[in-house]
């Protein structure tokens, strides 16, 4: 027999009428309430609201208003989308911790951290390369803070050049088993040619120089312009393309925007001709025939507005520019004019990568898409599907000359990128309508290309548009809404309770048949798995954390209570 039982309480008519008192502990700390165990079985007590304000019940989320959480959480959960929208502002705040992260710090330590891993990473590069494989010597070059540049050869030793003698003893000190006169092959580390391009002209004469990005390298093209004090820096990323290096963010985004696939399905090459009653449809129409996808016919007027049927294409149009004009030459009648600012605003709210082939004489392509019969040129026919906007730029180009590719940032998340024939070239052919001309007339007959302007998509943005599961609705907000259903799942049963507080389950005997119970039942799911869960997950998950954290901290209480109440006879 227990003690309550054979000793009652004292203070029970005083402390506790109808329910247990919830500071009956504090008014008799050797006897149980005898109501104790038919009024709560767990602990918390039915009238607990209105017999104690002060102290906490261990399910209090279960029994509290849930109305007041709903609100709150629906508040906070709009908050958190409206920041979520701004898309490439999102996560500004940790972007700026970590420029706070890296600005701070010894500058000295932080440079020395710098060069050592530019070093290494063109030095890895170099390991992987055949020994004089064209009978150069392959050695990685990165300059340091002081001017001075830094060798590693392919076994990891490193000399240190300050001097022009010294420059001349680079092969012999990392190879002394070269022959003399060898050649040198050096790959420089991206930090060296961005921050510090003065320092190449102090290379040995005659190195091949190349640039080491991330894992590749490609060739250093140098030009010298007129009246330019030093020579223009180019990244060869391909036999007849060009990528200026100038500023870095500027070249990692020409860089990308190359690599960007180009799906024969998502390239529609668009024919304008005044009078036609066509649209754009979301997919390309293809020929039975050859399976290459066929020019759109639309009116010069309805391209703005059109854009938005191809979300997400690529869309090809010919025409001469002229400032912030694009005129266009039908195949009758006379040139058309159009304002070239409003199609790139349609582009960049239907997030259609825009690409303008520049033309002196804008005739308009009909009947079979020429554009890919441009592309198959060279042999890119076979690898059609894997083709990438640089490959496109390289079979433009042909045999005739480069092109020279440079990026720049216009905001809004978009990106123009500018492909026009590099002066050097023009002593190869007679004039800048031949260059490449003649690549086209070969296939066409008609189109003569002077140049390509594309108006893409950033990369951020291109990402945020690949990540997105449902199509229109940012990634952030998709990512959130998974994540919050997962927290809502944990926290199950405290979400479920809220959600009988506000939408109390169905009861059989409330509908004449057994359809409407069962449809009701299952709206009624629907509502709080897509709805409800996501929207109170977070909450629910802080709240079942804390039962379980409270039910840790109350062990000891409980062990105690245990040994001094609970104790049998």
């Amino acid at each position: 027999m227990r003690r309550w039982q054979r000793r009652p309480c004292p203070h029970f008519l005083k402390s506790c009428g109808r329910c247990p008192c919830p500071h009956f502990l504090k008014s008799c700390g050797r006897c149980p309430c005898p109501h104790f165990l038919k009024s709560c079985g767990r602990c918390p007590c039915p009238h607990f609201l209105k017999s104690c304000g002060r102290y906490p019940c261990p399910h209090f989320l279960k029994s509290c208003g849930a109305v007041v959480t709903i609100f709150l959480a629906a508040g906070l959960t709009i908050g958190a989308s409206i920041g979520a929208a701004g898309g490439v502002q999102a996560h500004w705040l940790t972007k700026l911790l970590t420029e706070a992260g890296e600005a701070g710090g010894d500058a000295a330590k932080l440079g020395s951290r710098i060069a050592v891993g530019s070093l290494e990473e063109a030095a890895g590069l170099v390991k992987r390369l055949p020994k004089h494989a064209d009978g150069h010597l392959p050695l990685a070059a990165h300059v340091t803070p002081e001017g001075h540049w830094t060798f590693s050869n392919r076994e990891g030793a490193a000399f240190t050049a300050a001097t022009p003698d010294e420059m001349g003893r680079v092969a012999k000190a990392l190879a002394p088993d070269a022959p003399d006169g060898v050649g040198l092959s050096l790959y420089l580390s991206e930090d060296s040619v961005f921050l510090r391009q003065s320092a190449i002209d102090d290379l040995p004469a005659g190195a091949r120089l190349n640039m080491v990005v991330g894992k590749a390298s490609y060739p250093i093209v140098r030009r010298a312009g007129a009246g330019e004090a030093s020579p223009k820096l180019f990244a060869k990323v391909r036999d007849n393309v060009l990528v200026a290096i100038g500023k870095r963010a500027d070249f990692r985004e020409a860089m990308w925007q190359l690599r960007r696939s180009l799906s024969r399905a998502d390239i529609r090459v668009l024919s304008l001709k005044p009078g036609s009653k066509q649209g754009l449809s979301p997919s390309a129409k293809f020929d039975a025939a050859r399976k290459v996808p066929l020019a759109d016919e639309i009116d010069p007027s309805r391209l703005a507005n059109e854009l938005f049927n191809i979300r997400g294409q690529t869309a090809v149009v010919t025409g001469r520019i002229d400032g912030d004009i694009l005129y266009v030459l039908p195949s009758s009648g006379s040139e058309q004019a159009l304002s070239l600012s409003a199609i790139r605003a349609a582009a960049a709210d239907a997030d259609v990568n825009l690409v303008v082939l520049h033309a002196a004489k804008p005739l308009q392509p009909g009947g079979q898409n020429w554009l890919w019969q441009t592309v198959e040129v060279g042999g890119l026919g076979k690898a059609l599907e894997k083709t990438s906007f640089g490959d496109f730029l390289d079979a433009l180009a042909g045999k005739r000359g480069d092109l020279v590719v440079k990026a720049s940032d216009q905001g809004g998340a978009r990106v123009l990128v500018e492909a026009l024939p590099d002066a050097a070239s023009r002593d190869v052919v007679d004039s800048v309508g031949t260059w490449v001309g003649d690549a086209v007339s070969d296939v066409t007959g008609h189109v003569v290309t002077e140049g390509v302007q594309a108006f893409m998509t950033s990369q951020e943005r291109q990402k945020e548009l690949d990540e997105r599961i449902v199509p229109g609705i940012p990634s952030d907000w998709q990512f959130y809404y998974i994540g919050a259903m997962v927290m809502g799942v944990i926290g199950l049963d405290i979400a479920r309770h809220w959600f009988d507080a506000i939408w109390p389950p169905e009861q059989r005997a409330e509908y004449r048949g057994g359809f409407g119970y069962h449809a009701a039942r299952l709206i009624r799911w629907f509502v709080f798995v897509v709805i409800f869960l996501p929207l109170v997950g977070p909450f629910a998950l802080i709240g079942h954390l804390s039962v379980i954290v409270f039910g840790w901290l109350m062990m000891p209480v409980r062990a105690v209570k245990r040994l001094l109440g609970y104790r049998s006879a």
